[in-house]
């Protein structure tokens, strides 16, 4: 029940505060607004209007919507009416409201207290794989490695050594976690393990404490953070074509399932996660395609090399609807792929 809460209330933020972006800009600009809902249709109640748009309250709960007049120069008020400047900055909006979100998160994680590598003995949890044995063993991200099998553990390489040394027996490992030490626990490295995951299922760096910051000092690493956040998708997108890693896209249904997954972990790790999501969601809305913001940024810088001659609405609307169409048959496939994956 907590991954599907934590799904809805993510993917809902998510598509509400790119939306929001949209809005608020148009608004500013004078383009004409008819309807800003929360959630999608079928209207359940108007909750009011502010300067001439209606607010309403939908049945479907994810996220929500803006109705604007986008495509016809001649309608008055309507976004197509309005400068080069004007159209580039609504279309943004959205996407640089994804990236405000992501900012403002990271930045909360710092300001309640985020884990921090530090120069100490141990060996500290990053990523605990699902259902590894460390999942199942009651392993999180977060713990240091403090012994195994009694054994101090004083940094990375003998946590690997002691691991590799007892493939396929159990092991007692004792971790510190936020500052107390816990009973050991018992976990068996497995001898062939998937790929990418390794004999005990975790990813292990330097020790981690939890430290806080204020606002002053959280909010530009949180700028940093997604900035990294932002450079590691490249370089994953990078090492995929480079064929050094698998190129892994993931629809809804994988998105449920590493929320499900995220959720089990803790309010910090899900924060976390949802403001990756939200970087994610901020460069693919700004991907040059037809249908997306980015596709419709393209006419506009089409329309500035062309010196002020505009692409023919009716046209540019065709190509959009194309792009809809294809964007769709991907998403299609993308589920199908995650239901051959999941099940």
């Amino acid at each position: 029940m907590i991954g599907i809460v934590s799904f809805v209330v993510i993917f809902s933020l998510l598509i509400f505060v790119h939306e929001f972006g949209h809005f608020i800009v148009a608004k500013l600009a004078g383009v004409r607004v008819d309807e800003f809902g929360f959630g999608y249709p079928p209207r359940l109640l108007k909750l009011g209007t502010w300067r001439g748009t209606e607010i309403t309250l939908n049945a479907l709960p994810f996220g929500g919507f803006v109705r604007m007049y986008e495509d016809d120069p001649s309608v008055e008020g309507s976004l197509a009416s309005k400068g080069r400047t004007i159209r580039a900055l609504v279309y943004a909006a959205g996407a640089l409201m994804n990236l405000f979100l992501a900012v403002v998160l990271y930045s909360t994680i710092f300001m309640l207290g985020a884990l921090t590598p530090v120069e100490a003995p141990g060996a500290g949890i990053y990523y605990v794989a699902p259902g590894s044995p460390a999942e199942k063993a009651g392993l999180r991200p977060g713990d240091t490695i403090v012994s195994i099998n009694g054994q101090e553990i004083r940094d990375v390489e003998d946590a690997v050594a002691l691991i590799k040394a007892n493939l396929g027996k159990p092991i007692e490992i004792v971790v510190r976690r936020e500052g107390e030490l816990l009973p050991p626990m018992v976990a068996t490295p497995r001898v062939n393990p998937p790929p990418n995951q390794g004999a005990l299922g975790v990813s292990l760096d330097l020790p981690l404490e939890r430290h806080t910051y204020p606002f002053w000092q959280a909010i530009p690493l949180g700028f940093r953070t997604a900035y990294n956040a932002i450079r590691g998708i490249f370089y994953g997108i990078r090492a995929a074509i480079l064929k050094q890693m698998p190129l892994q896209i993931s629809g809804p249904i994988g998105i449920y399932k590493m929320t499900k997954e995220v959720a089990k972990t803790g309010l910090e790790q899900l924060i976390e996660f949802t403001a990756f999501l939200s970087v994610n969601l901020f460069l693919v809305n700004l991907l040059p395609l037809p249908a997306l913001d980015g596709g419709r940024l393209i006419f506009v810088l089409l329309e500035w090399l062309r010196r002020g001659r505009r692409v023919p609405p009716e046209k540019e609307g065709l190509v959009h609807a194309i792009g809809m169409a294809v964007l769709i048959a991907l998403m299609i496939l993308v589920t199908f792929l995650d239901l051959r994956r999941y099940f």
